[in-house]
């Protein structure tokens, strides 16, 4: 018998992971990516003409953008659909973060509501999977993957390429981060601050800061670069895929910095993996997620909010003393700890045993 899937994206950075996890299967896979030109309203009216043209065995969402979820919490209530959401953000969390309590509350009730319908919950750390069966989902497990071929460690010669490429002087040490750079008016931040704010207090001079990503922030970046470091600070804009592992090669540390609050303590964003796999160490808040996968190959950041005063100078202070050996040291386990922890055919393997267990019409449980 075929087995009919609709896989629905609702951001275009987690196609990849969903076309990745589904990879393989014994299964007719369709995707449907959710169109972000138009409107939530006609994006929901596409999504939801796909979902209702046929009868479909699972629907996977990648993803909890209201396009889809609305859509899949309508389609369990109208002919039991079953349906599992996957996820790297706590949904009440985020919106706590970056528009305050009232909209928290109100995305708290959709997202008990998403979960407590769906037939299985994947989350990205063990963390949100926890918080999801809380919130009532019946079923879950943890994967979260990097492509360990695409993202990999250059022999010397070609990470020296690398930096060159950049405009990196050589002997410089590099610290960096990859990252969508959205300027957040409620706290103020986007990654890559808190880098050029330790870099005015640090008083070594080989330290050079790499910052790979655009959006609303890059600008407002940019201008707190004193004419004196603008040599040591480099912007890439939007870089392509090939180009993003080369940008990471390119660094001795990746930056891997979190609020300690409801959306910072439970996720583990697509960064570390892929800086772990290109074998370079992190410097990471001290979130659960550092202790449980980076805490060999990396260090732990300075407790407390990356804007604040405090947290920068105390980065200064460490950065300041940090040296080479140190480095290699750590940078030498990070590779093991990607494959350790990420390795994405593993996260596959996951995926498609718990899909085929919750298609199984009969679940036998061992006692």
């Amino acid at each position: 018998m075929t087995i009919n899937i609709l896989c629905i994206v609702t951001s275009p950075n987690d196609e990849t992971r969903a076309r990745k996890l589904t990879f393989g299967m014994s299964a007719n896979v369709t995707y449907c990516n959710v169109d972000k030109s138009v409107s939530r309203y006609h994006s929901i009216l596409e999504v939801w003409k796909v979902l209702n043209s046929q009868k479909w065995d699972l629907v996977y969402l990648e993803g909890t953008g209201l396009a889809g979820g609305v859509n899949v919490i309508r389609s369990h209530f109208g002919w039991k659909q079953r349906y599992i959401v996957s996820s790297g953000d706590p949904i009440s969390g985020y919106f706590e973060v970056t528009a305050g309590l009232p909209l928290a509350f109100i995305s708290g009730l959709y997202e008990r509501l998403l979960y407590s319908t769906c037939s299985g919950f994947i989350g990205w750390t063990p963390y949100l999977t926890g918080m999801a069966l809380k919130l009532g989902a019946r079923r879950a497990v943890t994967i979260a993957s990097v492509d360990l071929e695409r993202f990999h460690p250059y022999e010397a010669i070609d990470r020296e390429s690398a930096r060159s490429r950049f405009g990196i002087k050589p002997g410089q040490l590099v610290l960096g981060v990859v990252g969508s750079l959205n300027w957040r008016k409620q706290s103020s931040y986007c990654y890559g601050l808190e880098l050029i704010a330790s870099l005015k207090l640090i008083s070594r001079q080989d330290v050079t800061v790499l910052i790979v990503g655009d959006g609303s922030g890059l600008k407002l970046l940019q201008n707190l670069v004193p004419d004196n470091l603008r040599s040591k600070v480099i912007f890439t804009g939007k870089l392509g895929a090939g180009d993003v592992v080369a940008s990471i090669n390119a660094m001795d540390i990746g930056f891997v910095t979190q609020f300690p609050n409801n959306l910072g303590n439970y996720r583990l964003t697509t960064k570390l993996p892929e800086y772990l796999a290109c074998g370079v160490p992190v410097a990471m808040t001290p979130v659960p997620g550092f202790f449980d996968f980076a805490a060999p190959a990396g260090w732990a950041l300075p407790p407390g909010l990356p804007t604040s005063e405090l947290f920068h100078n105390k980065c200064a202070r460490w950065i300041t003393k940090l040296s080479r050996d140190d480095i290699n040291a750590k940078a030498s386990r990070a590779r093991e700890i990607a494959i350790k922890h990420f390795d994405d055919e593993i996260a596959c393997q996951k995926f498609h045993d718990f899909t085929t267990f919750i298609l199984s019409d009969e679940e036998i449980i061992s006692t």
